[in-house]
């Protein structure tokens, strides 16, 4: 069998898998409302976990873990959003895309990701494919990686101009427009906190004197960073972590040839902690690039079966060395 004719034989089989189970669960033909049901739940509950923290009734710690955890339900709504699965064409659909957008914050526009997102199902790791390089994908190891890997914020002011050399599709005003403005307001809080923090620290060292008003706002500020920055921040790195392990990037073959080559299933035990928070990204994301018309929840209910024929017809699985190779396919690392 040739790469494509292993592609098809995947994709036969997880399409085969979703349709056993569609047609075990009934409940399952509902999946515009199981959406807004989740979508529903994971708001109200990042609310009342704040809301809990705040009145002294809910530990610091489980409001953030609680608050990550939701808002990567958040995520993955959203990527289903840009696949058009929930509502399509509706009111509600693009109401919810302005919701996970809220209350994730530290991501551009929705709207602006679906054109990258799906550029990157067609170039997937190409050096056209935006959305792979913004989070390093391609880059050797080292410190400027770590970087990128991890805050979304300085990989745009370290690498957004490199990525636009290689990826014509890339207007770096258009991304920095579809950060406001949500994604604009979460770095302007992330970043008052910090500062804020060491201002507060200087003043009561006597070395500096901060404005009153500046004072009477900063717990506001704090709050924000508490329950909005500090659980998304997680979230974000957790994703962009799994994330730019799994994809490989830079040999690929393009279109459907190289499909087998685009991705791997990435589930060692000491990723765990950072699977929580991306809703075990790196077991199940393979299986979204063979079959893209198929909601999270209903990835998990299947990765199983998913999982036996990707690794019979070629799909790596537990590549822990990618990064060593700058995302290459070629186990030759990358000097």
């Amino acid at each position: 069998m040739n790469a494509k004719d292993k592609a098809r034989a995947i994709v036969k089989h997880i399409r085969h898998a979703d349709k056993k189970v569609r047609a075990r669960f009934s409940w399952l033909r509902h999946q515009s409302f199981i959406g807004l049901g989740i979508f529903t739940l994971s708001c109200a509950g990042m609310v009342a976990a704040s809301w809990g923290w705040i009145a002294g009734v809910y530990p610091f710690w489980a409001m953030v873990l609680t608050n990550a955890f939701l808002a990567s339900l958040l995520h993955e709504l959203e990527h289903d959003l840009i696949h058009s699965l929930y509502f399509k064409d509706t009111w509600v659909e693009k109401l919810m895309m302005w919701g996970v957008w809220v209350f994730r914050g530290n991501t551009p526009s929705p709207f602006y990701r679906k054109k990258i997102h799906l550029l990157h199902h067609k170039d997937s790791g190409q050096f056209s494919d935006i959305e792979e390089q913004m989070i390093g994908n391609g880059m050797k190891m080292g410190l400027k990686r770590l970087i990128v890997m991890i805050d979304q914020n300085l990989a745009f002011l370290l690498n957004v101009r490199k990525v636009a050399e290689t990826s014509p599709e890339l207007n770096i005003r258009e991304m920095f427009r579809a950060s406001i403005p949500f994604h604009m307001l979460f770095t302007i809080t992330l970043n008052t906190v910090l500062l804020g923090t060491a201002g507060m620290w200087l003043q009561s060292q006597g070395y500096l004197q901060l404005p009153l008003w500046f004072i009477e706002m900063y717990p506001y500020f704090v709050i924000a960073g508490a329950v909005w920055v500090l659980p998304n921040f997680i979230r974000q790195a957790s994703l962009q972590i799994i994330s730019s392990n799994m994809h490989y990037f830079g040999d690929i073959e393009p279109g459907r040839e190289g499909l087998i080559q685009q991705c791997q299933v990435l589930k060692p035990w000491y990723l765990i902690p950072f699977q929580l928070f991306c809703f075990n990204f790196g077991s199940t994301h393979g299986i979204h690039h063979f079959v893209v018309n198929q909601p999270f929840y209903l990835r998990q209910m299947i990765a199983a079966r998913a999982h036996a024929a990707m690794k019979r017809y070629g799909v790596r699985f537990n590549d822990t060395k990618t990064l060593s190779r700058a995302n290459r396919y070629s186990l030759e690392a990358v000097g």
